[in-house]
């Protein structure tokens, strides 16, 4: 069962708006969880349900049929009411059944470890509870890469789980088939630091600081047994800086291309990736760094509020109703 609020919210701050032209970027109203004081949270905003969630998603601009990437923060989002099962079923009624999901089921915080063995069905993912959940739907599809594994959920399932080979980020990967595809990415309640799309770009893009690496791990069979597994990753070359994605994402919400606003308490990004290779190859045209940290913090983003918090950056319309469950 998921969790209850254990403390009523404070009343929400103004969110933020980017400074462009009228109609240029799309802008949806704030509507805040509604508050119940007799409800089960003891009084703090009602729990998102199902119904809200979709709302949401289709107010913002997610389509019937779309393939779409996401990378989300369940924290973010509020309290849900069946929590990240209700997401992911939310995300799939907002594709439709000719739509495709697709959500990082990354293991590199561990895969590095030398008794770690990647086992597709079991391993879970280390990308959030939303990933998590998804991952663990009956008809999904995962990625055999040892680091950065996918997990896929639609009639392009199978196509994207099962391309390319030993690397995560290559011409063939399944990652570049979004990319290619002219699919869309949703960041829900996360900046685009964690958009891994721009660790694409790069290696597309043939950036000097990314550079194939070879290594090798193991992977578990459903019978138990192991086999070697080779992993083809790209970290950055030593001296590397540090990444500042949120200066291509701001670069972009000021062009008008990116549609943003709230889905529940999470600020949600949708982009598509026709517009973001452009931007990407304008922006490191006119500066080969500029994907890079270019002094002691990133590129602040001028939408709604981000905060940090042990479980990583979150972008919110009410700071105070980033969920807790502790």
């Amino acid at each position: 069962m998921y969790p209850r609020v254990k403390a009523t919210m404070a009343h929400a701050r103004p969110v933020s708006r980017v400074s462009v032209p009228a109609g240029s970027v799309h802008m949806q109203r704030e509507r805040p969880v509604p508050r119940a004081p007799d409800s089960k949270t003891g009084g703090a905003c009602a729990p998102l349900r199902l119904p809200d969630l979709v709302r949401d998603l289709s107010s913002l601009g997610v389509r019937p049929g779309d393939l779409l990437m996401v990378h989300s923060s369940l924290r973010s989002l509020g309290l849900v009411e069946g929590g990240p099962e209700t997401v992911v079923d939310a995300l799939l009624q907002a594709l439709g059944p000719r739509g495709t999901l697709v959500v990082p089921t990354f293991t590199y915080p561990t895969a590095g470890d030398p008794m770690f063995v990647f086992d597709p069905v079991h391993t879970p993912s280390q990308m959030g509870a939303i990933s998590e959940a998804a991952r663990q739907r009956p008809e999904a599809r995962r990625s055999i890469h040892l680091a950065h594994s996918i997990a896929a959920i639609g009639p392009l399932a199978e196509t994207i789980a099962t391309s390319g080979g030993a690397s995560g980020w290559d011409a063939d990967s399944p990652m570049r088939q979004v990319f290619d595809r002219n699919g869309r990415y949703l960041l829900l309640g996360v900046p685009y630091q964690n958009l891994t799309a721009m660790h694409l770009c790069e290696v597309w893009l043939e950036l000097p600081y990314r550079k194939p690496r070879i290594s090798e791990g193991r992977m578990r069979h459903p019978d138990g047994s192991t086999t070697p597994l080779v992993n083809i990753g790209t970290l950055p070359l030593p001296g590397h800086p540090g990444s500042d994605y949120n200066r291509l994402g701001q670069r972009m919400e000021d062009a008008g291309l990116v549609r943003l606003g709230p889905v529940g308490n999470a600020i949600a990004r949708l982009l598509d990736a026709q517009d973001f290779r452009a931007a990407a190859r304008e922006l490191t045209r006119q500066d080969p760094n500029g994907f890079l940290q270019q002094g002691h913090a990133v590129t602040k983003l001028t939408y709604g509020h981000t905060v940090n918090s042990d479980r990583g950056e979150h972008c919110v319309v009410d700071p105070t109703r980033i969920y807790d469950a502790t």
